[in-house]
C-alpha cells in the first residue's frame, strides 16, 4: 500500500500528518524514524481494540520501509504508569498484568509477523537519564502557568485534586516519554499530552512530535439508546486498551477470553447505522479483522470495507455476518 493511501484509510485514520511532513522528517534524521504507540491496561483482559494500533504501527513501518525509510516501530506497555493509579498493595498484581499485556503483544507480533519492538516503561523509567529529563521538564512546566494548565487538562476533572497531591507524575512520565519521538499513534484524547510535548520542543528549537490519531473505540453489543444517551461519545469513544473503560468489560471483544458464541451475540445485538457520522463499532471491528487477515496473507491492499458499507454495497445484516466470520477465523482462533 502507498503511504498516502494508508494515512487516509477511511474508517481507520482520523487525523494524520501529511506524507510530505513524515518523509521530510525521515530525511532530516540520522537515526531511524521512531513510530510509537503506548498503552496501559486493567485487570479485565486484553482488548481487540489495542490490536488495531499494533497492526497500524506495523503497517505504517512496513510502508515507510518501502519508501526507503529506516523505522523503529515501538509498542510501549506502560506498566509503571498503570501502577501509579492503584493502591500500593495492588502494585505487584498490576506489574504481573503488565507481563500479560507484553505477552499478548508478543503473541500478536509472532502470529501476524508485525515486526514491532515491544518496550516496558519499567525498563527505562528508573534510569538516571530519564529521571533527570523528567525533573527538567517538570521544572519548566511548573514555572509556566500556561504549560501547567495544559498538564492539568490531561487529567479528568474528578481526579485533579488527587493528581495535584501526586505532583502529576503520571502526566510527566508520559510527556517525558514522548518528547523525542517522531510520530506518535494514539486515540484522539492523547493530543492533550502531545500538545505539551510540541510546545516544549518549539521553545527548545527541536523537531516537534507529530501526532496520528486512529478512529475512536466503541463498545459492541449496545443498542441505539446507549449511544443516544452518552453525550459526546462520538468524539472520544471509550479507552481502547482498557477493557473495563466506563465499566463496559462485558461489551468488549477480548482475544483469549471472549468465545465465538459470545462474540456473535455481541455483534448481533450491536447498534449499526449507515450514517458515517455516527459510531459504528461493527465496522471498526471489521477493519481490525481485515488488518489481521491481510497480515496473515501478506495482502497489503487498501481496506475498502467502509466505502462498500456506506455506499450500500454491503447491508448492515451482511456486514455483521462478514465481521463475525472474519473475527472467528482471523483473530479468536489464534489466541
Amino acid at each position: 500500500m502507498k503511504l498516502k493511501s494508508l494515512l487516509t484509510q477511511k474508517g481507520l485514520v482520523l487525523q494524520s500528518p501529511s506524507t510530505e511532513e513524515i518523509l521530510a522528517r525521515a530525511k532530516s534524521k540520522k537515526q531511524p524514524l521512531k513510530i510509537f504507540y503506548g498503552e496501559t491496561y486493567d485487570n479485565y483482559g486484553n482488548t481487540i481494540d489495542s490490536m488495531k494500533y499494533y497492526f497500524f504501527v506495523s503497517e505504517f513501518a512496513k510502508t515507510l520501509k518501502q519508501e526507503g525509510v529506516e523505522v523503529d516501530p515501538i509498542i510501549l506497555i506502560a506498566d509503571t504508569a498503570a501502577c501509579r493509579n492503584v493502591s500500593p498493595d495492588l502494585e505487584r498484581k498490576y506489574m504481573r498484568l503488565g507481563d500479560e499485556r507484553v505477552e499478548f503483544v508478543e503473541k500478536a507480533n509472532e502470529v501476524y509477523g508485525l515486526g514491532l519492538r515491544v518496550l516496558r516503561m519499567s525498563e527505562y523509567i528508573h534510569t538516571k537519564e530519564f529521571q533527570d529529563e523528567r525533573e527538567r521538564i517538570m521544572q519548566i512546566c511548573k514555572s509556566d502557568q500556561d504549560l501547567m494548565a495544559g498538564v492539568e487538562k490531561t487529567v479528568p476533572e474528578s481526579k485533579i485534586e488527587e493528581e495535584r497531591k501526586k505532583g502529576f507524575m503520571y502526566s510527566f512520565d508520559e510527556i517525558t516519554t514522548i518528547m523525542d519521538l517522531d510520530v506518535k499513534v494514539g486515540p484522539p484524547r492523547e493530543d492533550l499530552y502531545d500538545n505539551i510535548a510540541r510546545e516544549l520542543a518549539r521553545r527548545e528549537g527541536k523537531a516537534p512530535l507529530m501526532s496520528l490519531f486512529l478512529t475512536p473505540t466503541f463498545p459492541v453489543g449496545k443498542n441505539w439508546a446507549y449511544f443516544f444517551a452518552q453525550e459526546g461519545i462520538e468524539d472520544h469513544g471509550i479507552t481502547a486498551y482498557k477493557a473495563g473503560s466506563k465499566r463496559l468489560q462485558e461489551f468488549r471483544i477480548l482475544p483469549g477470553r471472549t468465545t465465538a458464541e459470545q462474540a456473535k451475540s455481541l455483534i448481533d445485538n450491536s447498534f449499526i447505522s449507515t450514517d458515517p457520522s455516527l459510531p459504528n463499532p461493527i465496522l471498526d471491528l471489521g477493519i481490525i479483522c481485515e488488518m489481521a487477515r491481510r497480515n496473515l496473507e501478506n495482502d497489503f491492499s487498501p481496506i475498502s470495507l467502509a466505502d462498500e458499507f456506506y455506499s450500500g454495497k454491503i447491508s448492515p445484516i451482511k456486514l455483521k455476518d462478514m465481521v463475525y466470520k472474519l473475527l472467528k477465523k482471523e483473530i479468536l482462533s489464534k489466541f
